[in-house]
């Protein structure tokens, strides 16, 4: 019998093969990969490995935009405080500063690849989302992410220095001497080892481990689980974004239902056809995410009905123009915006914690970076504010490349894999198992009981006759387990209400745990 404590040893390991010496290897290929890459010098030797296709990332998925103080009535003070307001008290408020004070360079940075985001005869036209106090949100449509990471990577091919390595799945960090110096990648069901003198991850979040997830299974936060294994300080696991207003399409698919909708005017509806939201927060239907989504489970709750989206009173004209993407979709599933309401309920969607870094991107582990959503820069705190993801990847993304161009490091030649090096082939449960017990568990709202039947459930013998595989299925398996138990264990810890985390056993919010989370390999789970 083979235990879920599978920490203690990994999936077999294929035969390996030398790999590519680099200069930088950037694992992801999302915004905030990109972002970095293109902002590099272009002497350095850079190996950008992508997991899939391009399509396939949290970014080409993002519909709403880019939130940038660039409006009359806005400025970066106004910024500052709706995020530090969003997230609850425990935002670094360093880190908020270089993301809003660097927001209308990133929106430049963009602009001089070929962005072209919607304007009008006065400019920039500048939508609100959820928590913002002004109209910021720089967007293209309703496919903004799909807009930026296109022209991304149209740049990208564009530079011989950058090679793409496609296909690639993370297997995990290699390390010499207190520094990283390349990764393990499997590819075509063979291993490499990849050299670097630096390497950033770039891989995106772990909220494909819920069941209900706008994102792709795929986003299931194997960089994070990587750096953890090589000893990586991670922070605040435990905050996972829930968005309120996704829709079950026939397939069985979750479709996000961008919030920009309700910045345009929609409201909320129970299954009484009421609007409730003003019961719950002054600002409505554009109150931060994690109000929402609370909000919209207690009326489901109370009234054991449904809730809806209505924006019927705009028209399809605009409607069908504005929201592109969202009314083709619903159309296909045989709802129109113009004379529908639309059933909606929250689903995981972001994920604010991962590798904890500096201002620059730099984690404890000397030449190993993260930026965007794999890393904790504290910018979020408890609860992203609206449109503050894009944003931060560029502006990271881009101070990474800065800081690797500043002070290059010397490459290391001997590298080794962390851990003890055991080859055991553990055996896993249904994924699908997994993702609806952690639904249950750590969801919008959680508590003690069901976090530690959780917590207990990782921890039962599974036998593993029948599962013993080698491919990349068994690697991310071990990832996403790996994972789980660090948010259950976080969730578990931060004993209060704060933001995206809601315990019922402890609703008020405390001082005592104003701090962050932080887990390290063979350590227990501490605050700071």
């Amino acid at each position: 019998m083979a235990g879920r404590e599978y920490i203690a040893c990994q999936p077999r390991r294929l035969q390996e093969a030398a790999g590519k010496q680099y200069d930088v290897l950037i694992v992801g290929a999302g915004v905030a990969g990109m972002a970095t890459a293109l902002s590099l010098d272009p002497k350095l030797r850079v190996g950008l490995i992508s997991k899939g296709q391009l399509s396939d990332s949290s970014t080409y998925k993002a519909q709403g935009g880019m939130a940038v103080a660039v409006g009359q009535d806005d400025s970066i003070e106004a910024h500052r405080e709706d995020t530090l307001r969003v997230g609850q008290g425990i935002c670094y408020e360093e880190s908020v500063q270089v993301l809003v004070s660097e927001g209308s360079v990133a929106l430049r940075f963009l602009e001089s690849l070929g962005a072209r985001f919607c304007h009008n005869k006065d400019g920039l036209v500048l939508t609100r989302e959820g928590g913002h106090s002004r109209n910021r949100v720089v967007h293209y449509y309703d496919y903004s992410g799909k807009y930026i990471a296109e022209i991304l990577y149209g740049e990208v091919v564009k530079h011989p220095n950058i090679e793409q390595i496609e296909n690639a799945f993370l297997v995990d960090l290699l390390t010499a001497q207190d520094s990283c110096c390349g990764c393990m990648i499997e590819q075509n069901r063979r291993l490499f080892t990849l050299s670097a003198a630096a390497v950033v991850v770039a891989t995106g979040g772990y909220s494909g481990l819920f069941g209900r997830s706008t994102n792709a299974v795929s986003s299931c936060g194997d960089g994070i689980a990587a750096a953890y294994r090589a000893g990586v300080v991670l922070a605040d696991m435990e905050f996972v974004q829930f968005h309120p207003t996704t829709f079950a399409t026939s397939a069985g698919n979750v479709f996000l239902l961008t919030e920009a909708l309700r910045g345009e005017g929609a409201v909320l509806l129970n299954a009484a056809r009421e609007r409730f939201m003003q019961n719950y927060h002054y600002q409505g239907e554009l109150a931060p995410r994690d109000e929402v989504s609370r909000a919209v489970l207690r009326e489901v709750n109370r009234l054991c009905g449904p809730v809806f989206l209505d924006i019927r009173h705009l028209g399809k004209g605009y409607l069908a123009d504005r929201f592109r993407q969202v009314y083709s979709e619903l159309a296909h599933n045989n709802y129109f915006l113009e004379q529908d309401i639309i059933p909606i309920a929250p689903a995981a969607h972001y994920t604010i914690g991962g590798i904890k870094t500096d201002l620059w991107g730099r984690s404890n582990i000397a030449s190993l970076y993260a930026c965007g959503e794999a890393a904790a820069t504290g910018v979020h705190g408890a609860n992203r504010l609206a449109s503050n993801s894009l944003l931060e990847g560029v502006v990271f993304g881009r101070r990474v490349a800065l800081s690797i161009n500043q002070d290059f490091p010397k490459p290391r030649s001997i590298c080794h894999l962390p851990s003890d090096g055991t080859e055991t082939v553990l055996g896993y449960p249904d994924a699908k198992l997994l993702r609806s017990k952690l639904d249950q568990a750590a969801g919008v709202i959680r508590c003690q009981e069901d976090l530690a039947a959780m917590a207990d459930w990782l921890s039962e013998p599974v036998d593993a006759a029948d599962t013993k595989t080698t491919s990349t299925n068994a690697y991310s398996a071990y990832n996403e387990y790996q994972l789980a138990k660090l948010v259950v264990e976080a969730a578990l810890f931060r004993q209060e209400s704060r933001g995206t985390h809601y315990r019922t056993d402890f609703p008020e919010t405390s001082t005592e745990f104003q701090k962050h989370t932080l887990q390290q390999w063979g350590r227990k789970v501490v605050m700071q």
